[in-house]
């Protein structure tokens, strides 16, 4: 069981994203925004990040680059349905760019994020 930051601004996609994750045995905490999740990161740690890429405001990018400067140790998850206006594989090489272990395209799949998961979480 591990516990799980989730970052999205969609609420109809924190929740289901969510419900695969508890689902699958594992705590979850939910943010609609970079800044809560970092309120949450500064409060206490999680075996695992899963963030959406693009939201409004400050975007997963930025918060990727900066936990992986402060929590090298924690793995991250990037979801995304692609970058506005570019190819999907924008958003995965800038997803890898700046320190996703794994990313997943929308809609994400039950098996594939628990997979994931227990991928990153088994491997510490």
């Amino acid at each position: 069981m591990a516990s799980i930051l989730l970052i999205d601004d969609i609420p109809v996609v924190r929740l289901t994203v969510r419900k695969f994750l508890e689902r699958g045995g594992h705590g979850v905490e939910e943010c609609g925004s970079v800044q809560e999740a970092e309120e949450r990161l500064r409060a206490r740690s999680f075996d695992v990040v899963v963030t959406d890429l693009w939201m409004p405001g400050e975007d997963g990018l930025a918060l990727i680059d900066r936990m992986k400067r402060r929590h090298r140790a924690t793995p991250v998850i990037a979801i995304t349905g692609g970058a506005p206006r570019s190819p999907q594989r924008v958003s995965i090489e800038e997803a890898a760019r700046a320190g996703a272990d794994r990313v997943l395209m929308k809609p994400v799949g039950m098996q594939e994020i628990l997979s994931c998961v227990s991928d990153l979480v088994g491997r510490g």
